[in-house]
């Protein structure tokens, strides 16, 4: 994301709350399909899935950010870019791609103390508020729960890799 000029950004929503991950993180946006579930994984792992041949970890947003359950849960799953991996999240719709302009983004505030990490800011759209949220951050920090105090973990996130073929 650039400092100045306009912010292109997914547009999602996770229950009730519009939100948005800038473009850059994103490879492409599919309908849910069917997930492997992984003894031992955390619980907001769902499992894994086959993504054209490509094994990738899938996410639950909700249940990572502690919303609960409601109506359309988890129908679309963003895939992000993680270097060589690539990780599914599964949210409730993806909505569009809309372009921001950078004056219009809110940044340095104060949400959520267990979120101020992970969003970039809160982007104003018309009328409609936008939580803009830095997803390779929430995927990486692999804490069961998000952390009390803004502390990012140390431990390699949850990705599953594929096994070399023998």
């Amino acid at each position: 994301m650039t400092v100045t000029g306009d912010v292109q950004i997914v547009n999602f929503t996770v229950g009730d709350v519009d939100y948005g991950v800038p473009v850059e993180q994103v490879r492409e946006v599919r309908d849910f399909q069917a997930v492997t579930p992984v003894p031992g994984a955390p619980s907001y792992v769902e499992g894994v899935t086959n993504l054209r041949g490509q094994i990738i970890t899938v996410m639950d947003l909700r249940k990572r950010l502690n919303i609960e359950e409601g109506e359309g849960a988890g129908e679309k799953i963003i895939v992000i870019e993680m270097g060589k991996a690539a990780v599914g999240v599964m949210v409730d719709t993806v909505t569009e791609v809309s372009t921001i302009a950078e004056a219009d983004i809110e940044r340095h505030i104060q949400v959520s103390k267990k979120l101020e990490n992970y969003v970039v800011g809160v982007a104003k759209q018309g009328e409609k508020l936008i939580v803009v949220m830095d997803l390779t951050k929430i995927i990486s920090d692999n804490d069961e729960d998000l952390p009390e105090h803004g502390r990012l973990s140390s431990k390699k996130p949850h990705v599953i890799e594929q096994m070399p073929s023998a």
